[in-house]
């Protein structure tokens, strides 16, 4: 078992997945990053109603990737080969045959706003932000999350999300179709208890059928040539004078 990454297999039908970096506000790394590949292809092979994904801690879903790994001193090609494996682990989980819940359990940035959109549905704690900030720093989403985040909500949205590159409170995030609701850190375990039940009150073919019909609609394979596009845009800005000086800022905060 990875030191970064927990898998956890309840008895009521789903498995949850936890980053596990806590004093790195769960930031992603190229090892964890493996990891979450080969639990999502273990995953898919189980008897499971649900996946929820979440982060340890308090503060933080997932800050994005990890600049030890993902430092403004790489050139395109290296950029692009650190930043695709991640694709890859979006565009899993966006196909996943059941459904998937991301519980965002503090703030949330960067790619870690790319993982949670692609889960089917996101729940966050009350007093957490997100923000899709990489067009302030001088890129833009590398993991091909911006692809799929037009699957999600309205386009205009998405773009008015991705262009503005600012930080969004929970009732925003809720008005733009983005977020599903909250949960409350006093009853935190009833708040998932509650958000479970219909999932795993059905049986499993159920879950499967209604996710299929879902992923007809809207996650067509097709997306994963729109995410790759997106890898390589990313790749191709990195390293650019406003991004090593965003990342500056970020190492000396």
């Amino acid at each position: 078992m990875s030191e970064y990454v927990k898998w956890d297999l309840y008895e009521q039908g789903y498995g949850m997945i936890t980053l596990h970096r806590p004093e790195r506000r769960n930031a992603l790394s190229l090892n964890m990053i493996e990891e979450l590949q080969r639990l999502l292809r273990d995953a898919r092979d189980l008897d499971i109603k649900a996946l929820v994904i979440t982060g340890a801690g308090d503060q933080a879903f997932c800050s994005g990737g990890d600049l030890n790994d993902f430092h403004a001193g790489l050139s395109s090609q290296e950029a692009f080969s650190a930043l695709y494996p991640m694709k890859e682990v979006l565009y899993e989980l966006s196909r996943f045959p059941v459904p998937t819940i991301a519980l965002l359990n503090g703030h949330t940035r960067g790619g870690g706003c790319e993982l949670a959109t692609a889960c089917d549905f996101r729940y966050a704690a009350e007093g957490s932000t997100i923000g899709f900030v990489q067009g302030d720093l001088g890129i833009s989403p590398g993991f091909g999350g911006g692809a799929l985040l037009y699957q999600r909500i309205h386009p205009l949205k998405a773009y008015e999300m991705l262009v503005q590159s600012r930080v969004y409170d929970t009732v925003e995030a809720i008005h733009t179709g983005w977020l599903q609701g909250t949960i409350r850190e006093e009853t935190i375990a009833e708040d998932i208890d509650n958000i479970l039940q219909p999932f795993l009150s059905k049986n499993i073919d159920q879950v499967k059928h209604f996710k299929q019909q879902y992923v007809k609609q809207q996650i067509p394979i097709s997306i994963s040539a729109d995410m790759d596009d997106e890898v390589r845009r990313c790749s191709n800005l990195w390293g650019n004078e406003q991004h090593k000086e965003a990342v500056q800022g970020y190492q000396r905060s």
